[in-house]
């Protein structure tokens, strides 16, 4: 007993069983990783790099008692030392107590949020472009990434607010330490900054709906640059941007007042990087954000039924582009097809965006029109908004850019961007009459109505399409059921009514042989497979200065050319003569499938190489 009580104390006298001062738990890798990522940019704290310095320089406590003073001594510290890690952890103190609301107190004047984190961008550029003996940190140092961090989230909290500009000219600001004079810099975003209603940082948004958030890596504050909202724009009139603080000089010129900078504002749609002292810096952007601002409207998500069953809409049939027109770039038009809406094509938009050189090089246009109308009556509106469109942008035509086109199309989509790459001569007319528009022998105006809408001259702009799932033999839905009751369900607005209706007298009066329907068509009669304009057209070539393309989505378990996506059979889809066909497992809306997306992109690349002065 007594040596079992004698071997107890020997234990306790050893500390068995006890905690060290220093040691580890282990607690698998997570606590670990959140542990050497800890910094102000994720927590309270500041990060043990900031720690560090502060411990070096014995001023932990006065960090902890008077931040003001610590910042004034830090600054001190770095005017005659030329390590950066000093200049970093200057900027995370900086940004760590603007995001607190801490007001420091500098020559009686208390400095709120703004001056902390404009100090903390200029001391987070400092350390990672600005002068000094050390050399600048490289992309695999772990405090590389939070100092662009830490300058990309400084500047966006120190220089936008909801409703306002940017301060462009802030002129001389005070910092905690010296001040710096900030003047315009360069802005290259498609119109003036004065056009824009709102500068919002890109952070500030939650995305949802899309798949993933392309967000590039760099430098500077993405932002969403927005104009004021119109009731008869569908999609909302916003840029993306990116807002870049340059500063010139050292912290040594921070101190004695005569440090400058500019501020400037990009657009990652004509650019991805600046150049700062011969060195190339890329742009932080974020175009996923812009992309999900300009479709948050209710009711474009749910124009595409209304559109089909109304016949009209709250806005006017049409092309929209995604982000305004600039000069230079080629123009891709997505169509939509039935019961659909120019939504559909947010993932495809959201996913080509990505590729720096589309974006720079393309710009997106949206057709939206209301699909329930025969296709020769929105074939021919489509038509006349690409000319008007044309002439809006370049009315002069000097842009080449324009005259480069690619439009794809889905489904009803592809049909119309059929009408508009191929000329249908009096094709159409003799396989719905069996005669020639002379022999007809219609009076003027029945013949100037007859050739409006049969008679089709590819759009001379247009040099590429895609056809994504289109029935250029019909649907095999489109049955004769199907068809009566959507000439039930569906209300033909009174212009389509009047045309249609004009059609169908001349159609009885020259006693067609049962080509036509007994009454007014709609989309759906359109994309009967017996209707001989659409025969008709499916027999005719694509016009030959236009390169043609096919995606034609199959379900998974069928395979071509038996198979079908549901709504469209292969056969049918199937089209000679294209440059490429491209077979997808997939439903009929397969706008959104990867492959669909990457098919596309391949094709964007190719139109590229063979479009002269974009080779390159």
């Amino acid at each position: 007993m007594n040596r079992c009580f004698a071997f107890v104390l020997l234990l306790l006298a050893c500390g068995c069983g006890t905690t060290t001062p220093v040691g580890v738990n282990r607690l698998g890798v997570g606590p670990s990783y959140d542990q050497i990522n800890r910094s102000s940019l994720n927590a309270r704290s500041c990060s043990d790099h900031t720690l560090a310095v502060l411990h070096r320089y014995s001023l932990a406590e006065t960090y902890r008692k008077d931040p003001a003073a610590c910042v004034r001594e830090l600054h001190g510290i770095a005017c005659n030392d030329d390590r950066r890690d000093t200049l970093l952890a200057l900027s995370e103190i900086c940004f760590n107590y603007g995001k607190r609301g801490v007001k420091f107190k500098v020559n009686g004047e208390r400095l709120g949020a703004t001056s902390l984190h404009i100090a903390a961008s200029v001391y987070a550029y400092l350390y990672l472009l600005g002068p000094g003996t050390e050399p600048p940190p490289t992309p695999f140092d772990r405090q590389f990434r939070v100092a662009c961090d830490l300058y990309n989230r400084s500047l966006a909290l120190a220089f936008l607010e909801r409703r306002k500009q940017p301060a462009f000219d802030l002129q001389r600001v005070v910092l905690p330490v010296g001040t710096i004079s900030i003047a315009r810099g360069v802005s290259d975003i498609a119109v003036s900054t004065n056009a824009y209603e709102t500068f919002t940082p890109a952070d500030e948004f939650l995305v949802r709906g899309l798949s993933v958030r392309n967000r590039v890596g760099g430098l500077g504050a993405p932002l969403v640059a927005s104009r004021k909202s119109r009731m008869d724009f569908p999609v909302g009139d916003a840029s993306a941007a990116t807002l870049f603080l340059q500063v010139k000089g050292g912290v040594r010129d921070l101190s004695a007042g005569t440090c400058t900078g500019s501020m400037s504002i990009y657009s990652p749609l004509s650019r991805h990087d600046v150049e700062i002292d011969g060195r190339r810096i890329p742009l932080e952007t974020d175009m996923t954000a812009q992309l999900a601002y300009v479709l948050e409207n209710p009711l474009l998500w749910s124009l595409g039924l209304k559109m089909f069953r109304l016949g009209q809409m709250p806005f006017p049939p049409g092309i929209y582009p995604v982000h305004p027109y600039e000069p230079g770039k080629i123009p891709v038009v997505l169509v939509h097809g039935t019961m659909s809406s120019p939504v559909w094509w947010a993932e495809m938009l959201n996913t080509l965006a990505a590729d720096p050189r589309l974006r720079e090089r393309f710009h997106f246009w949206l057709y939206l029109y209301d699909s329930g109308k025969p296709i020769i009556y929105s074939a021919r509106n489509f038509q006349e908004a690409l000319d008007a469109t044309v002439k809006k942008f370049d009315p002069a035509g000097r842009d080449p850019a324009l005259s480069n086109m690619v439009v794809i199309g889905h489904s009803q989509g592809g049909l119309l961007t059929r009408f508009v790459s191929t000329d249908t001569g009096e094709a159409i007319i003799r396989k719905v009459a069996g005669k020639s528009l002379d022999e007809l022998k219609l009076a003027q105006k029945e013949r100037d109505l007859v050739s409006r809408y049969a008679i089709f001259r590819p759009v001379p702009q247009v040099r590429r399409v895609v056809f994504i799932s289109t029935p250029h033999r019909g649907s095999f839905l489109a049955g004769s059921l199907a068809r009566s009751l959507a000439r039930r369900f569906i209300r033909l607005p009174q212009e389509v009514l009047k045309t249609g209706t004009d059609l169908f007298q001349i159609t009885q009066r020259i006693k067609l042989p049962g080509t036509l329907i007994d009454g007014i068509p709609t989309s759906i009669d359109s994309m009967a497979p017996e209707n001989p304009m659409l025969i008709g057209l499916s027999e005719l070539p694509v016009a030959p200065n236009v390169v043609a393309h096919s995606i034609i989505s199959v379900k998974p378990d069928m395979q071509p050319p038996d198979g079908d996506d549901g709504v469209v059979k292969y056969a049918s889809a199937h089209l000679a003569g294209v440059a490429s066909e491209f077979v997808v497992p997939s439903a009929h809306s397969c706008q959104s499938h990867p492959l669909t997306i990457e098919e596309v992109r391949r094709i964007l690349l190719e139109h590229l190489k063979a479009t002269p002065g974009q080779a390159k």
